[in-house]
Parts: C-alpha cells; sequence; structure tokens
C-alpha cells in the first residue's frame, strides 16, 4: 500500500501550518494509522517537498491515469490519497485505488475537533479488504496474566455522593486490556457479589441495585467473607489473575468488629491486595477498626472535604481529615497539601462532643453550631475522593507493572523523562529512535501521563510530525479532548538506562 501526498483546506497544527508540508504530512499520519491497525506493507513515496516528482501530485483532484502511475511508480496494490479539509468541522475525505482491478472506492470521515480521532475512524472504516492486527499478544509472565480488579461498594444512604464520584472516575480511568472488574455491594445486614465483568457490564450491574439503611464494618466483614469464598470456588487451574480489591466505605463501628480484619487477613492469604479508601462521617474513633484491618495487611486512604466559607471576622477554609475539623487560611484544591503550621484544631461541643453525626457535605452546618459564628457566604463543598480513589487504583497496576521490561531515560524536544520498554527490547545508550507509544493517564506517575510498556514498537516510517510527542504536550491533548488514552510517536535519543 502506497500513501500519496494529499490535499489540505484550512488551519494545521502548529508544527506544519507555513511549511508546506500540510500535504507529505496527510500521506505519514495515513501511514501511521494504517500500519497500527493492518497487516500491511507500506511502501515508501514522497518524503517531503524537495522531491521534484511529487509536485503533479500536490493538486486538488487527480485523474484515474495519476493513480494508475502511481501504482506503477511504487510497485504496490492499492494506492491511497486523503484531502482534509478544517473549517467548523474536520471532514477527511480518503480515495482507495485498486492497482489490480483499476478501480478506486471512496471514503469519508467527519469529526468536531480532534484530528488524530478522525484519522482513526476513517483508518478503521476505508480497508474493509485489509486483514487486521490481532491484539498484541504480551510477552513475559507479567504482562500476560489477566488482573481482577474488585470493588466493595458501601451501599448505605449516606455513602450517595461518593459512589455517584466513584462511577465517574470508572469511566475516566485508562484500565489495561486485560482488566476484569468485579462489583460488590454491602450495607445494613445486606451483601451482593456481582458476576465478574467488563467495564461495560460493570456500568450495568451497578443500576441492578438500591442504597439501603446505614453500615457497619461488621457488615463490611461479613460481605468481605463471602467475597473470598466465592473467589476460592471460582479458583481454576491455569493462569491465575492478579487479585486487587478497594473498599469504598463510610462504614463505623459494628457489634463483632474482629470479623472485619480477619475477612482482610483471609483475603491477604489467597493473594489479594487490600486498599481501604475510607470517608469518615464521624469523630476519630470510627477510624479504629479500619487501623485494625491494615495491621492485618491492607492499605489505607482516608478522603479530605473542605469548603471555604465568609464569615463576619474572615474567610477561611473549613478542613475535615481524620474525623476532626480543622481552620486554615489557605486556599486548597483537591491535590493541595494542607500546611499543618496554620492549621487550628475546631473543638467539637454539644451534640457533636461525641464525634458523631459529622456529615463532611454539612461543614459550615457544623461550623456555625460549634463555635456560634454566622457563616455569610459559602462556597461548595469539595474532597479529594477523586483523587485518592485514582491513586488506589494506579498503585495496584503499579505493584503489578513495576519490575516488568526496561527503564530508559529518553531526550525528546529539548527535554528528558524516563520511558518503559518491554524487556525483549535492545536498548543502549546514545541510541537514536523513534517508537510508537500509547500513553495513558496516570495519577501515579509526577507527569499525569506514562507509556504502556507493552505498546512501545520501534517506528519504521516517515514520522509524522503532528504525532511527535512527550509527557507535557500528551498531558495538554488530554486536558484539551478529555481523553485519557493517546497514540503517538516518541523521537528522541536514549541518555541513560535504568539500573537494576
Amino acid at each position: 500500500m502506497a500513501f500519496l501526498p494529499g490535499h489540505w483546506e484550512g488551519m494545521a497544527p502548529q508544527s506544519i501550518e507555513g511549511t508546506g508540508e500540510k500535504p507529505f504530512e496527510l500521506s505519514r499520519l495515513g501511514q501511521f494509522y494504517a500500519s497500527k491497525a493492518y497487516l500491511i506493507k507500506i511502501k515508501d513515496t514522497f518524503r517531503d517537498q524537495k522531491d521534484p516528482d511529487a509536485m503533479e501530485y500536490l493538486r486538488a483532484q487527480l485523474s484515474k491515469e495519476q493513480f494508475r502511475e502511481a501504482c506503477l511508480r511504487f510497485k504496490t496494490d492499492y494506492v491511497v490519497r486523503d484531502s482534509v479539509e478544517i473549517q467548523n468541522k474536520i471532514r477527511i475525505d480518503r480515495s482507495v485505488f485498486d492497482c489490480n482491478l483499476s478501480r478506486w472506492e471512496e471514503f469519508s470521515s467527519i469529526g468536531k475537533k480532534d484530528l488524530f480521532e478522525v484519522y482513526e475512524k476513517l483508518t478503521r472504516d476505508s480497508f474493509p479488504f485489509v486483514p487486521r492486527k490481532q491484539s498484541k499478544e504480551n510477552s513475559g509472565k507479567v504482562l500476560n496474566s489477566p488482573n481482577l480488579q474488585i470493588f466493595m461498594v458501601d451501599g448505605s444512604f449516606s455513602f450517595a455522593p461518593e459512589r455517584k464520584e466513584f462511577m465517574s472516575q470508572i469511566e475516566a480511568f485508562s484500565w489495561r486490556p486485560e482488566t476484569r472488574f468485579r462489583l460488590a455491594v454491602f450495607g445494613e445486614g445486606y451483601s451482593r457479589i456481582f458476576p465478574e465483568s467488563s467495564r461495560a457490564e460493570l456500568r450495568n450491574q451497578w443500576k441492578d441495585w438500591k442504597p439501603t439503611g446505614k453500615s457497619t464494618t461488621a457488615d463490611l466483614g461479613n460481605s468481605l467473607v463471602r467475597l473470598r469464598r466465592i473467589l476460592v470456588s471460582e479458583d481454576k487451574m491455569g493462569t491465575k489473575p492478579d487479585l486487587s480489591v478497594i473498599i469504598l466505605t463510610n462504614a463505623k463501628d459494628g457489634k463483632n468488629d474482629s470479623v472485619y480484619p480477619a475477612a482482610i487477613e483471609a483475603l491477604r492469604q489467597i493473594g489479594c491486595k487490600v486498599t481501604i479508601l475510607y470517608s469518615s462521617y464521624s469523630g476519630p474513633e470510627s477510624r479504629r477498626p479500619h487501623k485494625d484491618a491494615v495491621s492485618r495487611g491492607a492499605d489505607f486512604r482516608e478522603v479530605t472535604y473542605f469548603q471555604r466559607i465568609v464569615t463576619a471576622r474572615d474567610s477561611k477554609t473549613l478542613v475535615f481529615q481524620g474525623g476532626r475539623l480543622y481552620t486554615t487560611p489557605q486556599v486548597l484544591d483537591p491535590n493541595a497539601e494542607i500546611d499543618e503550621t496554620v492549621r487550628e484544631k475546631v473543638e467539637m461541643n454539644g451534640s457533636y462532643s461525641a464525634g458523631e453525626f459529622l456529615n463532611p457535605w454539612a461543614l459550615s452546618e457544623i461550623y456555625e453550631k460549634i463555635r456560634k459564628e454566622k457563616v455569610i457566604s459559602s462556597e461548595p463543598v469539595r474532597s479529594n475522593f477523586s483523587i485518592v480513589l485514582a491513586k488506589s487504583i494506579a498503585g495496584s497496576l503499579k505493584d503489578r507493572f513495576l519490575n516488568s521490561g526496561k527503564k530508559a531515560l529518553i531526550k525528546t524536544k529539548g527535554r528528558a523523562f524516563w520511558m518503559q520498554f518491554p524487556s525483549f527490547f535492545e536498548l543502549s545508550e546514545g541510541k537514536k529512535g523513534a517508537w510508537k507509544v500509547t500513553f495513558l493517564s496516570s495519577a501515579s506517575s509526577p507527569e499525569g501521563v506514562e507509556v504502556l510498556p507493552e505498546s512501545v514498537e520501534a517506528y519504521p516510517y516517515p514520522p509524522p510530525k503532528t504525532l511527535d510527542c512527550d509527557p507535557s504536550s500528551v498531558r495538554n491533548y488530554f486536558q484539551n479532548t478529555e481523553k485519557s488514552k493517546f497514540d503517538c510517536l516518541v523521537r528522541g535519543e536514549i541518555l541513560e538506562l535504568s539500573r537494576p
């Protein structure tokens, strides 16, 4: 298959606007997406405008005779040419000429603002006669083993705001292709363990239950015991999945708290990584059974709530953390570190002295009753729940992939970043290259994004300049498009290899 220089009307990305590269960039983009999706051999055509033979292919429309000439020139089965128009929308029209049958087909794709998304859709639709690539088989035991992500979710009425945020994060997070899911819900005298599922099936399961009453750590413990029993009964010979359980709860002490930590220990014994994501709705004593569970092998993460208020005296931020209420002059966001040197504890009194009925979504009302100070205005209560959840998910994946592949410090576009390669790659310091990669959003990475190691491939064709990427440009792409996955090209030099 050969991709001819195309025709581009309208503005182009800054990297090629005004350079004369637009027609040749279209052939490079066509090569990139076709080689990614299909089992084809791509013939090199014209690399840039310096080639005098390219001029005859740069007009807006090409004749059938010109397509025939291209067939003979490049000795290929198919000749492809794209025309792009970018106005209020993005439109790509593609001509695919069959050199053997001397006929062509026309395909089109339209999108709103993401050129790369439109190109991917066009590529999926325009080569029905070409065999597709199968899903890449990952090499190595670590990457081949399936991953079962289990969510044990508090089904009490009071936990509704956190549950809503939980589902939005499940939709937004970039999951590795081998990940399967299991949903478990518990409440007052209630427990339901759903079958293993895909993410789409999990969404349907989520609609198939209703909140109920309150919840205690005894309810949680009983549900975990039941979960373990089901996992053991379904255990099969062969490849065992990596098991991760994330518990999302605001459950208080139950009558039989010993079941809860014992259930955590029992899950750990069958290989489950367990993380408790706790939202405190009462005083610090309510954390005790969860801390006991931590001593049996679970990780513990706690949600912080905060609200900016204005009183007659001043403006401040209320912070509910660890079952205690504080004030701080800091203006906070979910990522902010709280400066403990300026944090002031609010002593509980009256109906709150026992640490009961502390709804973190009503911080200004609690403050008014304790301090007898009128709140003139307030912003909505916010929390770092989504960030803590993302870190919990990323933490379980990071443990799983920590020892897989090789890491190299890559210098690209004047910057350097660490990138993970599959273990079979031959790497050496000073080596230059172009690699096709898939970036995912990542709460565990300092850059906010990371390369999926098993996606990395050496790229043998002329690289599209608009797909040159590094963590900074990918992060900007995610912010502008609200996506969390991007296929692109890293071009650079290996400065250093990570030593084991």
